[in-house]
């Protein structure tokens, strides 16, 4: 653990004091961009003992850098140092013989302090050829395309769970364009399982923060092999977890009571209050706003006008008690957050309910 975050932690020394713009000139608002990046991408065969260089448009703050070089599989900084328009990075060690993704996460500045607000994903490899396996698919945030969104690809074992994905130590980090589209590439394809978990990064800091970003697991276990190096359309539709539901169904009322039916769902936690709603001319019934969770269902004609399924008494005969026609079904209610729920259609007959 400790190796890994090492190899997340960029120490950053500026070689250069900062720069003002000339007096009476134009103020810089242009980011820096990568102009290239060594060792060159895709390249194969690379030396074990190399560093990196990474040049720039512009002169670049080395200290902006910090904890935003990352490289996967980890291996530990001896310095990230910044000289002029170049980003020079050593190791500890001699690097192993494997594909690596280098990212440099948005967020770094030139001199005017001028942010970059995007990420860049490098590949290289130590060994004689590069890994080929490639994930690829869409982050969703309650169904619409999230430009914000960041996915961790994980480790994972085909009999255990993530508990804490947030604090996992990720595979690959990608990040999402404008449509939500994301792309992992020189995956390896031997048969290894992972998992995808993905947060809507709103502030744009490359991290997970619980109070205002939502984040959703995967329950899909992903193997890349030789026969399977390549899966896509993998769509991530993250939730607000507490976003309310709606519940739309209809009751068909055969009793002849003349009284709307009523439908009352009650919370099996208890902790929230029953909601009860009328049917309209047609039976028709919507519960717009219902927190999420599990609910017993009830359906009845509401005679004594107390809310509850119980009992009236008969209008003919003030000395007889009848049950109010009711059908309440043994199956829970449950609400996902902003789904609408279609529940059975019920029909009322004095003499008994069923449920179509």
């Amino acid at each position: 653990m400790r190796r890994f975050l090492a190899s997340l932690i960029a120490f950053a020394a500026v070689s250069c004091a900062v720069m003002e713009p000339p007096e009476g000139g134009p103020e810089d608002k242009t980011p820096p961009s990568i102009v290239s990046f060594v060792p060159a991408p895709g390249s194969t065969g690379v030396d074990r003992s190399t560093g990196m260089t990474i040049t720039f448009t512009e002169k670049i703050d080395g200290e902006s850098f910090r904890g935003k070089v990352l490289l996967f599989p980890p291996a530990e900084f001896s310095g990230i140092r910044s000289r002029g328009e170049r980003l020079e990075i050593g190791f500890r060690e001699q690097l192993p013989e494997t594909t690596f993704a280098v990212v440099i996460r948005g967020g770094f500045s030139d001199l005017h302090n001028v942010r970059s607000g995007r990420s860049e994903i490098f590949y290289f490899s130590t060994s004689a050829v590069t890994d080929t396996g490639t994930v690829s698919g869409r982050i969703l945030f309650k169904g619409a395309p999230d430009s914000s969104g960041v996915v961790h690809l994980l480790p994972a074992s085909p009999a255990d769970t993530v508990a804490d994905p947030s604090s996992g130590e990720p595979a690959r980090i990608a990040f999402a364009g404008r449509d939500g589209g994301f792309e992992f590439n020189a995956l390896p394809t031997d048969g290894r399982p992972f998992v995808l978990w993905a947060f809507t990064d709103r502030n744009g800091d490359g991290r997970f923060s619980t109070q205002d970003e939502f984040a959703l697991l995967s329950a899909d276990t992903l193997v890349l092999d030789r026969a399977r190096p390549r899966i896509d359309a993998v769509a991530i539709d993250i939730i607000d977890p507490d976003e309310p539901g709606s519940i739309a169904g209809r009751i068909i009322d055969m009793t002849g009571l003349g009284i709307a039916p009523t439908a009352r769902f009650e919370g099996l936690a208890g902790e929230t209050p029953a909601i009860v709603v009328k049917a309209d001319s047609t039976g028709s019934y919507l519960v717009s706003s219902i927190a999420p969770g599990n609910y017993s269902y009830c359906a009845f004609i509401d005679v004594s006008g107390d809310s509850l399924a119980g009992s009236y008494v008969d209008s003919a005969d003030s000395t007889e008690t009848l049950p109010e026609p009711a059908l309440c079904p043994a199956d829970t209610v449950v609400v996902l957050p902003g789904k609408r729920i279609e529940a059975d259609t019920v029909t009322l007959r004095k003499e008994g309910a069923r449920a179509e």
